[in-house]
């Protein structure tokens, strides 16, 4: 359970909007007001305890900037100390600044917008069979896929960049080395701890690079053996997923090679790491997907952020992404409805997180609603403090709320002014904090409330305010005079941007044996179903970001590698010897993605131009149903399916799922009856299934002997 206190607030206080050339977005305004939300972008510092905030530095919050002129803007910023990183499609740049350097940014002539990046937070195995991904290492016998000797080659994503953008990366860890027991990682750019120089082309963290069998830095002249770790473990048990190539936890694509960013602990810079793995990538002529098991629900969830817009125009033949739809399925984040004319509440709980202590609510309205919010505070059921009502286009206001004379909490608004110009909507973002005694399950009964009043329909969402801060969650109550929140449009940023991936979670293991040799069993779990945390769709305008999520993959407690640096968040989850434990039990969509990201990863293998939309149409033309899943799908649960990999590459070959022969193999055929790719009379069918139908399953046993060894192996 979580910690839990509340809080109040009292005096109201007028705050005036800065004008300025260009459209900033309400959350920077937010951090210039909030030493609490600042305090996340504050750099972390390694201790002998472990990493800690630097409590004395000054804040630089991550930005994406619209500009007319990008080396004028990236000039100018650094002069102000700032840092400038990707320049993204005609007019995109990252940056990081502090807030007062972002403000002063946005008044350049050449700036159209600037948005603050909130923190983003990580997504949270008997997978491989499931997926069939251990069936592809034994190959196919088709012309192009064998050897000189006639040995089926396998499809295990050789010559495949698998990005990680994450945590870190152990990359000694025995799951990423080679036969050699060279290191598979070609190179890190570490963004948090490391020692040494920048690469060339950025200005802040180290770049590591693999020589000699493992990754070195430079100091200037000096060569330095890389430092960087995965103090978390969230990015090695990520990208071993992915890529492991150790048994018995052998990841989607073990013959790829990683390419791995490792962040700062906002987990913010994403759009800017995902650029300069798909940089390098190209540079050694090699096709890439990028695994993003991370994600933040502030912003419009429409695909029209900048932060979107930057991932949309990233991604392209050989350039794709694939992110974790998100962890909220069971978490009432979401509020949605059109008041009609009268005025609807809703209760929130507030959190005590590890840093910050505050609730952040991001509102996005229709550009014809006419709606005024407010936040206040009940006791034991009866309103004790209300702040004044706040129009959708007013200026920020600041208020305290009190109970005859106690300080409950702070609420800041935030509304942006003007309709957002890309997708004419009102936005309105809140901060929401609480004195120590108001958070959620205090013994006064305080709990807090918002308010909305009008006409029109809106979208609200609770964001962390850090990445280890809970949301705020919505009252799912429906008694009179409560409107409930909900989980649905929960499919957060990047995974909701047009043209990502986005990848809901299913269970393949409810039981598993620890280190202590204690058989650790998950009694709410079912094998085959739908994880109970999977976040759910559709998008705020699918129209404009596709359907969300795409598909789904397994991710209910996989055990994959575990970073020498990390620690167990919480018992049972360790594998292996005893106080040597190698590997560890995560879930979440962050273990799903990977798996989706490394079938992705055997498919640039068979067709390293592969298009983001020709990689979707795979997935979804041969994802698997069953029971669980039913057959009215697409839906906003399970997306298209379940992933498998094994018929998403038989498909590329011609061996697969079809509809005509024009999909087939030379020497095959489309069997109407079947839907599926059949070898020509007198020819080896060579098709597999990823279902149970005996007939093609034994035709496939006499033509590839291998498969039945291949698929009997143990794992994951």
């Amino acid at each position: 359970m979580r910690a839990i206190r509340l809080s109040t607030a009292c005096a109201l206080l007028a705050l005036c909007a800065q004008a300025s050339a260009g459209e900033v977005n309400p959350y920077l305004r937010l951090l210039e007001r909030s030493d609490r939300l600042q305090q996340a972008f504050r750099p972390w510092r390694l201790t002998v305890l472990g990493p800690a905030r630097d409590l004395d530095a000054a804040p630089e919050v991550p930005a994406l900037v619209r500009s007319r002129d990008r080396e004028a803007t990236a000039d100018w910023l650094a002069r102000q100390g700032g840092h400038s990183g990707a320049r993204i499609g005609a007019d995109l740049l990252c940056v990081r600044a502090a807030p007062d350097v972002l403000l002063r940014l946005a008044e350049r002539p050449e700036v159209e917008r600037v948005e603050a990046l909130p923190p983003h937070t990580a997504r949270l195995d008997r997978s491989r069979p499931d997926v069939g991904a251990d069936r592809l290492e034994a190959g196919f016998e088709l012309d192009g896929w064998i050897d000189a000797q006639g040995t089926p080659l396998p499809v295990d994503g050789l010559g495949v960049v698998a990005g990680v953008v994450d945590t870190g990366l152990d990359f000694e860890h025995e799951d990423f080395l080679d036969e050699a027991g060279d290191t598979r990682a070609l190179m890190i750019w570490d963004r948090a701890f490391a020692s040494g120089d920048p690469p060339p082309d950025r200005s802040s963290g180290v770049l590591c690079q693999r020589k000699d069998g493992t990754l070195m830095a430079t100091d200037g002249e000096d060569s330095l053996v890389c430092n960087s770790i995965d103090f978390i473990g969230h990015g090695t048990h990520v990208g071993a997923t992915m890529a492991s190539s150790g048994d018995p936890y052998r990841g989607m694509a073990p013959a790829s090679e990683l390419i791995a960013v490792t962040l700062s602990v906002d987990f913010a810079e994403v759009a800017d790491a995902t650029s300069w793995v798909f940089d390098h990538a190209e540079a050694l002529g090699r096709p890439a997907v990028v695994n993003l098991s991370l994600g933040t629900h502030y912003g419009p969830h429409d695909g029209t952020s900048l932060e979107s817009s930057a991932f949309t125009e990233l991604v392209g033949p050989g350039r794709i992404i694939v992110a974790a739809a998100g962890n909220e399925g069971d978490y009432p984040i979401h509020l949605g409805y059109d008041p009609a004319g009268s005025t609807g509440k809703t209760h929130f709980e507030v959190f005590a997180g590890l840093e910050v202590n505050a609730a952040l609510l991001t509102l996005w309205a229709d550009g014809d609603a006419e709606l005024e919010i407010a936040v206040g505070v009940d006791k034991q059921d009866e309103q004790v403090a209300l702040s004044a009502f706040v129009p959708l286009g007013a200026a920020p206001a600041q208020e305290t709320l009190s109970d005859d004379g106690r300080t409950l909490g702070r609420v800041t608004f935030v509304p942006a002014g003007e309709k957002n110009a890309d997708n004419g909507k009102w936005n309105v973002d809140i901060e929401v904090a609480p004195s120590d005694d108001t958070f959620s399950g205090n013994p006064d009964g305080y709990a807090w409330f918002i308010m909305l009043r009008g006409q029109g329909s809106f979208d609200a969402w609770s964001a962390a305010a850090t990445a280890f801060t809970y949301p705020a969650l919505f009252s799912t109550s429906t008694e009179e005079g409560h409107t409930p929140g909900d989980s649905q449009k929960t499919v957060g940023m990047p995974a909701v941007a047009s043209g990502v991936v986005a990848v809901g979670a299913y269970v393949t293991r409810d039981r598993w044996t620890d280190s202590d040799g204690v058989e650790q069993i998950d009694e709410h779990a079912e094998v085959g179903d739908i994880a109970f945390f999977s976040s759910l769709g559709p998008s705020a305008e699918p129209e404009l970001t596709g359907h969300k999520p795409w598909i789904a993959a397994p991710g209910s407690h996989i055990i994959a590698a575990r970073s020498h640096t990390s620690g167990a968040l919480q018992e049972g989850v360790l594998v292996g010897e005893k106080d040597n434990e190698k590997h560890i039990v995560m879930q979440g969509t962050s273990m799903a993605c990977p798996h989706a990201a490394g079938i992705v990863a055997l498919m640039l293998q068979i067709d390293p131009t592969l298009e983001p939309d020709e990689v979707r149409e795979i997935l979804a033309r041969t994802a698997r149903r069953d029971a669980y899943t039913g057959d009215e799908l697409p839906d906003f649960t399970w997306g298209h399916g379940k992933a498998d990999a094994y018929e998403a590459i038989a498909f590329m070959l011609g061996v697969g799922v079809c509809e005509s022969d024009a999909e087939c193999a030379e020497g095959h055929h489309c069997d109407g009856a079947q839907g599926r790719c059949l070898a020509d009379e007198g020819g080896c069918g060579c098709a597999g299934t990823g279902g149970a139908r005996s007939d093609l399953w034994l035709l496939l046993a006499a033509c590839l002997g291998l498969l039945l060894s291949a698929s009997s192996r143990k794992g994951w």
